[in-house]
């Protein structure tokens, strides 16, 4: 065969499989979803807050601090007694005196002064209780969160590295075309196919995370939203950080929740001191005499010649101290989680608005023309085969980075919603801002 006519053949060779591996080039690697749409962040928070039972495990507390602060502001039942006296036993003789019968009912007064010291720490008990629902239900939400991104990344590696197996099996075929026609070396053949099969076992290791991931996202999903393949679908662009002047933490609940324990603790040492009055009542009722009748009434007050309550007051006492060091230990925490997450989420929105920015100066569009000019450049024969290996790793590398990015803009921005006490399944920012694809 002429050297002509190997050159035409292979132009037309070249021709033909260029098309193919532009099309691979420009393969979108991002996290596709099926016709209709993935699962959303939005989606999951409102899944989690109708059938997630942990949500509901703090309401049933919350229903259970409700009944306790019922029976706090609840009165003490009155005391009925009826007593006879002076009469014989049954089937006994009759007895040479008048029979006396008392009837007499006692009021208890000790909740007169003890009831409002019970109440306020039952009132305190409830908003712990409120408060520490708020906390779970942010807990849960983040874990749901991370689990939600956890499988969006690892389902960008999976898109990614099929992207450049496929485009390196491709270049493969092309390279052993052109062993077998004899114009270049089988090396680039055995380098393009070593890399291949080096992507092509990193593929199989990403999908085998992203099982793992969506694995642990499934325990955050109703059995019936749960499914063999769940696919997420991820907001692309940074989620909206709004510009806060002021840092303050009086709405996280977990700071709620110490301020109401130190409430509850007042208010418990208030009711053991009241304690040392115990038992006080009031008793009216009638006393018959034979004919007679007469008002039986009467006060029982007991005295407290020792001090039995002593050691419950001290308890109480020590728990407040207990509550009110914690109240400060946590308010310092807080403020450096606002602090720092503010500090986070300024730094990530701008570099992750950097990258998001549109059009062929975009940081994604850079390198797909970084690995389609390698290419080209490569078909041409003026650069060699690992120049043009090395552009595929650093657009696969850049897309990483991207989403990379992007996610760790839209966590940080959750975890400072979290810092600043907002609701993350009802949070506005969230709802307005999914744009998700």
């Amino acid at each position: 065969m002429s050297i002509h006519c190997l050159r035409v053949r292979l132009r037309h060779f070249t021709t033909a499989l260029v098309p193919a591996l532009m099309a691979v080039v420009y393969y979108p690697a991002s996290a596709q979803t099926p016709a209709g749409g993935g699962l959303t962040l939005r989606t999951l928070f409102d899944s989690l807050r109708a059938t997630h039972p942990s949500l509901h495990a703090a309401e049933s507390r919350m229903r259970s601090a409700e009944g306790s602060r019922t029976t706090a502001g609840a009165f003490g039942n009155p005391v009925l007694s009826y007593m006879i006296d002076q009469t014989p036993f049954p089937g006994g003789a009759p007895l040479n005196m008048q029979r006396e019968a008392t009837t007499t009912l006692t009021v208890p007064l000790e909740h007169l002064y003890q009831r409002g010291p019970r109440v306020a720490r039952a009132d305190a008990d409830v908003r712990v209780a409120a408060a520490e629902a708020a906390v779970n239900r942010q807990r849960v939400a983040l874990d749901a969160a991370d689990a939600f991104y956890r499988v969006a990344l690892a389902q960008v590696q999976v898109a990614t590295i099929r992207d450049v197996v496929q485009w390196l099996d491709t270049l493969a075929r092309y390279n052993r075309s052109r062993v077998d026609e004899g114009v270049t070396a089988e090396a680039d053949l055995i380098r393009t196919e070593l890399e291949r099969d080096r992507m092509a076992a990193e593929l199989s290791l990403a999908v085998a995370e992203l099982a793992r991931a969506r694995g642990g996202l499934n325990a955050f999903l109703s059995r019936s939203g749960r499914e063999q393949a769940v696919v997420v679908s991820i907001d692309e662009s940074p989620l909206p950080l709004s510009p806060s002047t002021t840092l303050t933490i009086d709405a996280r609940p977990d700071v709620r929740a110490a301020r109401e324990r130190v409430a509850s603790a007042s208010a418990e040492v208030s009711s053991e001191r009241r304690m040392v009055l115990r038992e006080v009542g009031a008793t009216i009722g009638t006393m018959y005499v034979g004919p007679t009748r007469s008002m039986a009434a009467g006060v029982s007050l007991p005295l407290p010649s020792f001090d039995t309550n002593r050691g419950e007051i001290q308890r109480a006492a020590a728990d407040r101290d207990a509550a009110t060091f914690e109240l400060a230990a946590q308010e310092r925490t807080a403020r450096g989680e606002l602090e720092g997450a503010a500090e986070a989420a300024r730094i990530l929105t701008d570099r992750a608005t950097a990258l998001a920015r549109p059009g062929p100066t975009g940081f994604l569009a850079r390198g797909d023309e970084a690995r389609r000019i390698a290419l080209g450049t490569y078909r041409e024969g003026a650069i060699p085969l690992f120049q043009v290996i090395d552009a595929t790793r650093v657009w696969a590398d850049a897309r990483m980075t991207y989403y990379n990015t992007i996610i760790s803009q839209q966590r940080s921005v959750l975890a400072l919603l979290v810092a600043e006490g907002t609701d993350l399944l009802t949070a506005p920012q969230l709802r307005s801002g999914d744009r998700s694809r």
